[in-house]
């Protein structure tokens, strides 16, 4: 059977339909594995792209949205999981503000302004607590929960630090072997 297929330049996705003699097009079906942001976004944009073909979209959780979570705990704090922000500036925050607009979620964005305190303050959720993170060079200098050590040392003794004896090093391993476990 012939092939006529598309190609979808943003997301780099080819699509083929068989044809089935002279009766056209054989429906399309194509999957998206995985409901995270870029999977939604995927498959939005598969569905404007091919509109005559079902978008099939696939999440082994039970929920939608990946590591974009919120928590709200009873003392009124919110809990960002996965990014904590977007930043509206250049191509990238355009794209990415217009999405946001196009799926009907503007109203759920919580603008934050540089003077705002939000921008200054980071903090860990560990052990159940909030850890502020250091917010200027003496406080990197300073011994700061949860970390047993100033980071400042931490940082200084990572160009000494012998190479992983692993051919693979994960992230999380990288980190760990050159800054503790604690971080």
């Amino acid at each position: 059977a012939a092939r006529a297929c598309t190609r979808a330049p943003v997301l780099r996705v080819r699509t083929c339909a068989v044809r089935r003699g002279v009766g056209g097009l054989m429906p399309r079906t194509l999957v998206v594995v995985g409901a995270g942001v870029s999977g939604l976004a995927a498959a939005l944009h598969l569905s404007r792209v091919v509109p005559a073909a079902k978008v099939l979209l696939l999440e082994a959780s039970g929920r939608t949205g990946g590591w974009l979570q919120t928590t709200r705990t009873e003392e009124g704090a919110i809990l960002e999981h996965g990014p904590r922000g977007v930043r509206s500036a250049g191509t990238v925050g355009t794209n990415t503000l217009q999405l946001v607009s196009e799926i009907g979620l503007e109203s759920e964005l919580l603008p934050i302004t540089y003077n705002n305190a939000a921008t200054k303050n980071r903090y860990l959720f560990v052990g159940g607590k909030l850890c502020k993170l250091p917010t200027s060079v003496r406080g990197a200098f300073s011994r700061l929960p949860p970390f047993s050590q100033p980071l400042a040392w931490s940082l200084a003794r990572e160009p000494i630090l012998p190479r992983s004896k692993e051919e693979d090093e994960s992230v999380h391993a990288f980190f760990t072997r050159r800054f503790g476990a604690e971080m």
